[in-house]
């Protein structure tokens, strides 16, 4: 079965790359041609699977639509600067793990013309998208390569380097909205791989939560991660207790580079925001921060001191990471 999560996230990089304002256009514009009828019938419990029946501006005001099209424009910006950076510093390999509705090798073909691009992917999710490329008329860059991988039998460098990986050139991971379905010690074993199995400078970007930022978010009941434990894919791991996860990285051979909380507006913004300096959103958040301080603790999960310093600090995050 197809992963809805990865329908979810990929509706809602199509619907911000329908914002007229071009410049805070989510720059995904094949994701609108991937996902249509089919696809949004199978996430029918979230908002977004009507956005083909609703018009952009009244979608727009719905605080569910809003905030995941909002996170993944910062997303989405965030690992494309980051991906530009490392093809300009050397980085010849391009390595997707867990691609899903991933579209860098095909909207960046210019920028990774010289990249020799691997994306990695469950068999049936990859047949998947082939089809939907196709029926997109959209073809599949020369320089890509795709490599099927069952992640819970198989080991992840030997299926690169059927693939035709090379660990002594400089790679790029992109390891997005994946490592938090994951048990704790996949999660390990596959920064492990990267940092020990790619060359020197190599880097890898991805988003994680911590563990305590996950039993909050489990308090919420119509919140995303209910909604993605209801599909039966729930977060499961998340660097322990409630930091960035700078120690749990360094221990696996990585120092840190850029690295975002989704809690840090000022930071975020840099990846959100128009040429004017206009948030994407800016308005509707504004309301619903009114809204949420005027019903007051009564609208919100029963946190303790220690979860609500979390959820002030930083649950979920976006870092770009190097190895040592």
């Amino acid at each position: 079965m197809i992963s809805r999560t990865s329908i979810m996230v990929a509706a809602a990089r199509a619907f911000g790359s329908r914002e007229p304002d071009e410049s805070l256009r989510n720059p995904d514009y094949l994701a609108d041609k991937l996902i249509g009828p089919e696809e949004l019938a199978l996430i029918a419990e979230h908002p977004l699977s009507k956005i083909n029946e609703r018009d952009y501006a009244e979608a727009f005001q719905d605080p569910a639509i809003l905030f995941l099209v909002w996170s993944m424009l910062a997303r989405t910006r965030f690992i494309d600067d980051a991906l530009r950076r490392a093809v300009e510093n050397g980085a010849t390999q391009i390595v997707t793990l867990g691609a899903g509705f991933d579209t860098r090798a095909y909207r960046l073909q210019e920028l990774l013309r010289h990249c020799r691009v691997i994306e990695v992917d469950a068999a049936e999710t990859q047949e998947y998208k082939k089809q939907r490329l196709q029926a997109a008329t959209v073809e599949a860059p020369a320089n890509l390569t795709y490599a099927r991988c069952d992640f819970a039998c198989e080991i992840l460098s030997e299926v690169l380097r059927t693939a035709g990986y090379r660990a002594e050139e400089k790679t790029f991971f992109i390891w997005e909205g994946v490592c938090m379905y994951l048990p704790e010690a996949s999660a390990r074993q596959t920064l492990r791989m990267m940092a020990t199995e790619s060359a020197r400078g190599s880097s890898v970007v991805l988003d994680y939560a911590n563990q305590i930022g996950i039993e909050i978010g489990m308090k919420y009941a119509q919140g995303p991660l209910a909604l993605a434990a209801l599909w039966g894919e729930p977060w499961i791991f998340g660097v322990p207790g409630g930091t960035d996860g700078s120690e749990f990285f360094r221990e696996l051979g990585f120092e840190r580079g850029e690295l975002i909380s989704f809690s840090n507006w000022q930071a975020v913004s840099r990846y959100t925001s128009g040429k004017d300096g206009r948030m994407y959103g800016a308005a509707v958040f504004q309301r619903m921060q009114q809204e949420a301080q005027s019903q007051g603790r009564a609208a919100m999960p029963e946190l303790t001191d220690e979860q609500r310093e979390v959820w002030r600090k930083g649950a979920h995050w976006m870092a770009e990471l190097y190895n040592i």
